[in-house]
């Protein structure tokens, strides 16, 4: 008799353990399925209302951008775009109103032109992002700081990008500037340090040695024959002329320190050339593009760096 009830008693047990897995993986059934009929119900309503709600730069899994050669020491404006149209251009008929925010890491401080918006029937709207440096900061320095727009009304969507700041050669920038359909593109140089380096040495005992500073009232008293062997900065611009063609015509291609040439078709095209910039001063070098609808906006673009950019 005692081993009828013992065994009544522990085929309970599992009766009861078997219904408590069983409702708790029901449950578990009912919840996901009850989020997928919900995500279902949200995409057919966005659909049907035609809500839409992108942007140049900020994307639903949170675009990476790479911000190399920053100075550290002024403030870094950044256009974007948002917009409530569809891959067609067809327009959302309604309004769509959005919050942003930005958080930047230590180091650095964000300053916006709204934080908050609204697209209308135009189907446009932008806003500004300016990272301010709160430091100082070395050359391989890194800081970013991470922008969201929300919409809020009529349907709530996320977006969102992460900027990320590379401080190196400092005093140096770059960008690419560009629009689609455009025939060509400039890569813009911009050097604010006041003072020449020697690259190569001259002087007696070799005075003037290779790394030496100089300011530029001593640049000014060399022969142009020892200023040659002076830059404020070397630099080396490298490309795919299958993707673009340099402009020979420019002074500083024509004043070049070297070049490499690639052959192309049975043709000759430079596809790197190396040349010196003084100090304070800003450099736009024109490059045709192949293909004009491409924009090569860099380093905020959609399209990969087409000009490569190094510094010495």
């Amino acid at each position: 008799m005692k081993k009828f009830f013992k065994f009544i008693k522990t085929n309970r047990k599992a009766r009861i353990f078997s219904v408590t897995i069983v409702s708790i993986a029901t449950l578990f059934l009912i919840v996901n399925y009850g989020r997928y009929v919900k995500d279902i119900i949200d995409n057919y309503i966005t659909r049907t209302q035609r809500f839409y709600f992108n942007s140049d730069k900020l994307t639903p899994d949170g675009k990476e951008f790479e911000i190399n050669y920053w100075p550290g020491v002024d403030p870094y404006p950044i256009n974007i775009q948002v917009n409530s149209m569809d891959n067609n251009l067809r327009v959302a008929p309604i309004d769509i109103n959005y919050e942003i925010t930005c958080t930047p890491t230590s180091g650095l401080r964000c300053e916006l032109s709204q934080t908050s918006g609204t697209i209308d029937d135009s189907g446009e709207d932008s806003f500004v992002v300016t990272a301010i440096p709160t430091a100082i900061f070395e050359d391989g320095d890194e800081v970013s700081l991470t922008v969201t727009a929300t919409a809020s009304e009529p349907f709530e969507k996320e977006l969102s990008a992460t900027f990320v700041f590379v401080v190196g050669d400092y005093g140096l920038s770059y960008r690419i500037e560009d629009e689609a359909d455009s025939p060509y593109l400039e890569a813009i140089i911009s050097n604010t340090v006041d003072y020449y380096k020697v690259i190569e040495a001259f002087g007696e005992n070799n005075e003037y040695y290779v790394g030496r500073e100089i300011s530029s009232s001593l640049y000014d008293t060399l022969t142009p024959e020892q200023q040659a062997k002076c830059a404020s900065a070397l630099i080396t611009l490298s490309f795919d002329p299958a993707e673009v063609r340099l402009d020979m015509t420019n002074y500083y291609y024509q004043n070049r320190k070297s070049r490499v040439i690639q052959q192309l078709d049975g043709f000759d095209y430079v596809k790197e050339f190396t040349f010196a910039v003084k100090p304070q001063t800003s450099v736009a070098i024109k490059f045709y593009k192949l293909q004009r609808s491409n924009d090569y906006t860099f380093p905020l673009g959609s399209n990969p760096e087409v000009v490569h950019f190094s510094a010495e």
